[in-house]
C-alpha cells in the first residue's frame, strides 16, 4: 500500500513538471476577461456591480488554495484570511518594514510609549479614524479585541496578548496595556505586521455579544465585514473575492494618505504553478504570490511586464519562514533526539532545495531567514553550527544511529523491532507536489517505511496545529526578522496544548526547561543588549542538541508583478517596502502602486 502511494506522487510530481514546462496558451483566470492583443480588457460585472475597466482594476492570485465558501466559514479572526480580506479590509495599528526597520504607524498616531521596565505601554489613536459603517474607530475597540483574544485563546493572534493583565481606555484615542512580564516587542508581535499579520482590531459595536468562534462576520447586505481599510467586499466565493474602494475612507478625508489607485481589487484562485504562470505571461493578473524559480524565468522570457524582487539570479525575495520539517515529539520514536537527528542525517538538504528553485537551493543550518542582521548571530556561533551540522547528508550515520536504538533489517526491506516496522506517515500541503517524493524516498533509503499523507489548504492546518501528525514539513516556523527572540519563543512549553487541541505556537509538543528559562530572560531584555547573545548561545546550543524542528533550505520565493496595467512595485533596488501580496502588509504597496497608463 505505501509503496503504492509512493508510486502515486512520484507520478503526480512528474506530471506537473511536464505540465510546468508544456503549458498551453492561458485560458482567462476566473472573473477575469481575456485581454485583447495589447489593449486594456475591462473586469466583469460581479453580482451586478458597475463594471470597472481592466486598467482601473488591480488583479492578484490567493495564496493557499481556494477559500472555503465565506457564507458558511465567514471571515472571523479565527479564519485564515490572504485573499485580499486582510490585506486591503483590515488596517493595523503599525506596519514593521523590513527595509528600512522602521516601526510605521499607522491606526496609531505616533511610537508607542514604553515605561522603564517595559511592562506598561501607551499607544495614542490616530485621529480621524472611523470604521467603514461610519462608526468612531476608539480605545474601546482595541481592549474589546485583547478582552476578546484573552477569553478565546485559540483565535489568530491570541498568543500575542497571553501576557496582558490590564487594557485600559484612558479615553477614546489612547488605550494604556499592562504586561505580566517585561516585553519591549510586545508592540510589534502584536500590532506591527512582523510576518503576515498582526491582531486584527475588531468592532466592538459589531462584536459585542457574539461568539468570535461561530460569528460569520458575513453579510454584504450589510456592509459586513466592517473594518477601517479603503475597500470593501461586493463579492465573495471560494476562488474569488471582490473589493471596491470606497470613498470615504478615513486617511483620505483627513488627508493622511490619498486613495489608492486601484478602483477594484479583484483576489483571484491562482491555482498550480504553470497555471499562475500562464496568468502572468498573459496579463491577466497583476501579482502572484509566488512562482517556481525556474517556471518565473521562462515567463520572464515571454513577458516583459514581468518583474520579480531582483532583475537577475533566481530573482527570489528570501521569506521569513525557512522550508523545516518537524516533529511531534510526543509520540515515540521521535520523542528521542537520536532518531530525529537520525532523519537530519538522512534527509538530502540540498537536492530539496534545488529541487524547488530550479538547482538553485541554498540550505539553511538553522531556521532563521537569510536577513543579514540574524545571519550575525548566527556567525558568531559558528561553532556550534559546525558541531552539530544537522544540514550534513549522511545517509550510514543514519541507519548506524537507527541500529543503536534495537532496530534490526526486515525481510521488507525496512526497519523492525519487536516484530514491529518502524513506519511513519509524513503530513504535506498537496500544493507541494514535488516535496514529498524527495522526502519520503530519503526515509525509505534508510529503512524507514514512510508514507505522505497531503492535505489540502484549511484541512492540512488544522491537522498540523492539533497535532494530528507524527512528522510534518512546510514554510511556516517563522519567527524572527531582525533578532533571534521570536524565533526561539516558537518553542517554548507555555505553547503546548494536548493532541487534538488547536495550537498557536509549539505544535510539535518539544519542551526543556532550561531552555524555557532562557527564552523567558531574553523576553525582558531589550533587543541587542549583549547579555541577549549569551542567552542565544545557550538556547542555539539545546535546540541544536535535541532538534525538534530540522532547518532544510531557505525559502527563496519569488513574488512575480506584472508593469502592464500598475507600476511601481517595490524591488531590490526600488526597496520602499518588502513584497509580499498575501500578508497584511500589501496595503502599502497598495497606496504606492501608479497605474502604467
Amino acid at each position: 500500500m505505501r509503496a503504492k502511494q509512493l508510486l502515486f506522487t512520484l507520478v503526480a510530481a512528474f506530471a506537473v513538471l511536464l505540465a510546468a514546462c508544456a503549458a498551453p496558451a492561458a485560458a482567462p483566470a476566473p472573473g477575469v476577461d481575456a485581454p485583447a492583443a495589447d489593449a486594456a480588457a475591462s473586469a466583469p460585472l460581479a453580482a451586478g456591480l458597475q463594471a470597472v475597466p481592466r486598467e482601473r482594476t488591480l488583479i492578484i492570485g490567493f495564496e493557499g488554495g481556494p477559500h472555503a465558501a465565506p457564507e458558511q466559514s465567514g471571515l472571523n479572526p479565527g479564519a485564515t484570511n490572504s485573499q485580499g480580506h486582510h490585506q486591503v479590509m483590515i488596517e493595523s495599528l503599525y506596519y514593521l518594514n523590513y527595509q528600512t526597520g522602521e516601526l510605521i504607524p499607522w491606526l496609531a498616531a505616533g511610537p508607542a510609549e514604553f515605561n522603564e521596565d517595559f511592562t506598561e505601554v501607551t499607544i495614542r489613536l490616530r485621529d480621524g479614524v472611523k470604521w467603514s459603517d461610519g462608526e468612531p474607530f476608539t480605545a474601546d475597540d482595541i481592549v474589546f479585541t485583547i478582552e476578546m483574544l484573552q477569553a478565546n485563546p485559540t483565535l489568530s493572534y491570541a498568543a500575542t496578548v497571553v501576557d496582558v493583565t490590564e487594557a485600559t481606555a484612558v479615553d477614546s484615542q489612547t488605550v494604556l496595556i499592562k504586561l505580566a512580564n517585561p516585553d519591549p516587542r510586545f508592540v510589534v508581535n502584536a500590532f506591527g505586521v512582523r510576518i503576515w499579520g498582526a491582531v486584527r482590531v475588531v468592532p466592538k459595536h459589531i462584536w459585542e455579544g457574539q461568539d468570535p468562534n461561530t460569528f460569520n462576520n458575513f453579510d454584504l447586505d450589510r456592509g459586513w465585514p466592517v473594518w477601517t481599510g479603503p475597500y470593501r467586499l461586493v463579492k465573495a466565493t471560494s476562488t474569488e473575492f471582490v473589493f471596491d474602494r470606497r470613498a470615504d475612507w478615513w486617511a483620505a478625508e483627513t488627508g493622511f494618505k490619498e486613495l489608492p489607485a486601484p478602483e477594484r481589487i479583484i483576489f483571484v484562485e491562482a491555482g498550480p504553478d504553470e497555471r499562475k504562470a500562464a496568468a502572468l505571461t498573459a496579463n491577466e493578473v497583476d501579482g502572484q504570490p509566488s512562482l517556481r524559480i525556474d517556471t518565473f524565468a521562462d515567463v520572464v522570457e515571454r513577458n516583459p511586464n514581468a518583474i520579480g524582487w531582483t532583475e537577475d539570479g533566481t530573482r527570489a525575495w528570501i521569506d521569513p519562514c525557512p522550508g523545516m520539517l518537524g516533529f511531534n515529539t510526543r509520540i515515540p520514536p521521535w520523542d528521542d533526539p537520536d532518531m530525529r537527528w537520525a532523519i537530519a542525517y538522512a534527509l538530502p538538504n540540498q537536492r530539496i532545495g534545488d529541487a524547488g528553485t530550479g538547482g538553485q537551493g541554498v540550505v539553511s543550518q538553522y531556521n532563521f531567514p537569510a536577513y543579514p542582521a540574524l545571519q550575525a548571530w548566527l556567525t558568531e556561533n559558528q561553532d556550534l553550527l559546525d558541531q552539530y551540522d544537522s544540514a550534513a547528508y549522511d545517509p550510514d550515520r543514519a541507519k548506524q544511529i537507527i541500529e543503536s536504538k534495537g532496530y534490526t533489517m526486515g525481510a521488507s526491506g525496512f526497519y523492525e523491532k519487536d516484530g514491529q516496522p518502524l513506519q511513519v506517515d509524513i503530513l504535506f500541503k498537496t500544493e507541494e507536489p514535488i516535496l514529498p517524493a524527495l522526502v519520503v524516498s530519503a526515509f525509505q533509503d534508510v529503512g524507514i517505511d514512510a508514507a505522505p499523507r497531503a492535505l489540502a489548504g484549511a484541512a492540512y492546518f488544522d491537522a498540523r496545529n492539533t497535532g494530528d501528525f507524527e512528522i510534518e514539513t512546510h514554510h511556516v516556523a517563522c519567527g524572527s526578522v531582525v533578532e533571534p527572540y521570536d524565533e526561539l519563543n516558537l518553542l517554548h512549553s507555555r505553547w503546548i496544548r494536548p493532541i487534538g487541541e488547536r495550537a498557536s505556537n509549539n505544535i510539535w509538543g518539544w519542551s526543556n526547561p532550561e531552555y524555557d528559562q532562557l527564552v523567558e530572560e531574553m523576553q525582558q531584555i531589550e533587543p541587542g543588549a549583549e547579555r541577549q547573545h549569551e542567552l542565544f548561545r545557550r538556547a542555539l546550543e539545546i535546540r541544536l542538541q535535541e532538534l525538534p524542528i530540522i532547518s532544510l533550505t531557505q525559502q527563496q520565493r519569488v513574488v512575480p508583478y506584472s508593469t502592464r496595467y500598475w507600476t511601481n512595485w517595490p524591488t531590490a533596488e526600488n526597496d520602499y517596502h518588502h513584497p509580499p501580496n498575501w500578508w497584511q502588509n500589501f496595503l502599502m504597496l497598495v497606496v504606492e502602486i501608479d497605474p502604467a497608463t
